[in-house]
């Protein structure tokens, strides 16, 4: 059993009672014993969580999902208004859409290890039958009307099982009054996002203002609100901040208790004309609305909505890469003194990939100080994360009993079921190339890549474990991916260099020479990139400019001579692909 099943394992058997409850008997309703009602607005996405509560083992494919509610609609058409509707559900839960869906590629299901329903416990203990209050006529989902034939057909049958299955019960179950299980009562459900968080001085604060749409039609209006979402999720990834949201007025005033505290606005203008679109990014600061900066993207519409949104993610992560680095330099601090609770992330991350040892110390400084006063996995995580350097790049010294308490360190925080994906990403890369178990590091990263698909260092640490694991075809298209949505990080040597690594492996040497030289431009002291790129050059037979590269390495890794030495530093499990690149270097007698 790996760390993650293990893991996994242990908290299923944790018999905690479910926060989230869903009834299907009466009217459709999802509670929180938090936040009270938190029903989505649709009937489709209420009509989808539904589908999947009674289906077998609680999952359904995307397809037979598409074909229950959108019947009438053509593939292309269905599959864009199933992935609007799964948008809405992520809009109106918030973050608690991770304790009540899992979604990938193919399927979706519903979370039964934190999920409460009135079906399945009634099946499971049937005298609840009078603590809910039910009897013969109780409607499985009142009032629910989607208009599909095909959902209608399935709802008719389901309805005649579970009248069938309450008038048993009605003769065999004793009446008892209602139980504390009745609905609480609250206010019509609002988006998770919109319940603030009271003024904390150390989280950055920013307000949504509401979206400008001009010419937009029913299959482009929530691209607004699906680009400030996943700007929204991605900042809030690497570091703690509120987000104010504005774009509803009719809230109540408690929702923005602390937005005195909003120091930057946001607003997204969406333009449409025929098939032609243009989104234009705006931050303005507060309270004068001076403008700061913008930025647009221009394209058609087709080719927004294809290829599960590729231009979008691409679009969500330049903003997030140019806001956090504007937020955090008009934030800086005086020289010496140490970055405030919100930039400790990210200036950890940064400070490791200056690859050296003090730059290295620093980080871990960092993090070690920020865990002490906020329980947030990402510190502990990238404190994992920084293991790699040592293994990889020669900077540093793996201590003693280092290897073991930092595996100690992963499963400490994958038991707090993080839903973060440079979290799981981090943790991930340690497993598989810090130790080689690759089972788990599979794991963690398919879990981040579907968690949050426009975050370029997750997709480059997807390519890496498909490129440790032989799959150099998985493993290019995924590093080309980080590259095109991390083209405005300040860790994109990085992503180039696995571009390099992927390239050279898949036989693509031009373009491996090309992402080699750009990386090492921008961090000239990468080892990877010099690895790879002096393998490269060997491959093209030339000689020269391989020994070049190679005398650098030698002068940031001197052991790398060393044959064994220089194994472990490529760390792949595929022999046939180590063969392939140790050729490279080989051809040129290094």
């Amino acid at each position: 059993m790996t760390l993650v099943q293990d893991i996994d394992a242990s908290q299923a058997a944790n018999d905690r009672p479910p926060r989230l409850r869903m009834y299907l008997l009466g009217p459709f309703a999802l509670t929180d014993t938090r936040f009270g009602r938190i029903t989505p607005k649709g009937q489709k996405a209420q009509g989808l969580l539904a589908l999947l509560a009674l289906a077998p083992r609680n999952e359904r494919t995307r397809v037979w999902l598409r074909d229950r509610l959108w019947s009438g609609s053509n593939q292309k058409r269905a599959a864009t208004n199933l992935r609007q509707t799964v948008f809405e559900l992520k809009r109106d839960l918030g973050e608690l859409i991770d304790d009540i869906l899992v979604i990938d590629s193919k399927t979706i299901s519903l979370r039964a290890d934190t999920l409460w329903v009135d079906a399945w416990a009634l099946d499971d203990t049937p005298g609840l039958y009078g603590k809910l209050a039910l009897n013969p006529d109780t409607q499985l989902l009142e009032g629910m009307d989607i208009a599909d034939e095909e959902f209608e057909d399935w709802l008719r049958t389901e309805r005649t099982l579970w009248t069938d299955k309450l008038t048993r019960m009605a003769e065999t179950s004793p009446r008892t009054p209602a139980s504390g299980l009745a609905l609480p009562a609250r206010p019509d459900p609002q988006p998770l996002l919109q319940r603030m968080a009271p003024p904390n001085p150390s989280k950055l604060c920013i307000g949504y203002l509401p979206s400008i749409q001009h010419g937009c039609d029913d299959s482009t209006m929530y691209l607004a609100d699906f680009i400030l979402e996943g700007i929204a999720r991605n900042l809030k990834e690497l570091e703690p901040v509120n987000i104010y949201d504005f774009r509803n007025a009719t809230l109540p005033s408690d929702t923005l208790t602390g937005a005195v505290e909003v120091e930057y606005y946001v607003r997204l203008r969406t333009l449409q004309i025929g098939e032609a679109m243009t989104f234009t990014f705006f931050l303005y600061r507060a309270p004068n609305m001076i403008l700061e900066w913008s930025q647009s993207i221009q394209a058609q519409r087709r080719d927004v909505i294809e290829d599960d949104f590729g231009l979008m993610h691409g679009f969500i992560s330049q903003n997030v890469d140019r806001l956090a680095r504007f937020l955090f330099e008009r934030r800086g601090t005086p020289g010496g003194q140490p970055p405030p609770p919100q930039q400790v992330a990210y200036t950890a991350l940064n400070l490791m990939f200056r690859l050296d040892d003090n730059a290295l110390d620093n980080a871990q400084t960092l993090l070690d100080a920020a865990q002490d006063i906020s329980p947030d996995p990402i510190y502990p995580a990238l404190k994992c994360y920084g293991l790699s350097f040592k293994l990889g790049e020669n900077v540093g010294q793996l201590a003693s009993g280092e290897a073991e308490e930092t595996r100690a360190l992963v499963r400490e925080v994958l038991q707090g079921n993080p839903f973060n994906s440079i979290t799981l990403a981090s943790l991930g890369h340690v497993l598989g190339y810090g130790f080689g178990d690759h089972a788990a590091a599979a794991t963690l990263l398919n879990r981040a890549v579907e968690l949050n698909p426009t975050q370029a260092f997750v997709w480059d640490h997807y390519a890496l474990h498909k490129l440790y694991t032989g799959e150099i075809d998985a493993a290019y298209d995924a590093a080309r991916r980080a590259v095109r949505l991390g083209a405005y990080s300040p860790l994109r040597f990085g992503f180039d260099t696995t571009l390099c690594m992927t390239a050279m492996l898949k036989g693509e040497l031009g373009q491996a020479v090309t992402s080699g030289r750009a990386a090492l431009t921008r961090q000239p002291r990468f080892s990877a990139a010099m690895r790879y790129l002096t393998a490269t050059y060997g491959l093209q037979n030339r000689p020269e400019e391989a020994r070049g590269i190679y005398d650098r390495l030698l002068i940031e890794d001197p052991d790398f001579s060393d044959p064994e030495i220089r194994r472990k530093r490529f760390r792949v499990l595929h022999r046939e692909t180590e063969d392939q690149i140790l050729r490279g270097l080989n051809v040129c007698g290094l």
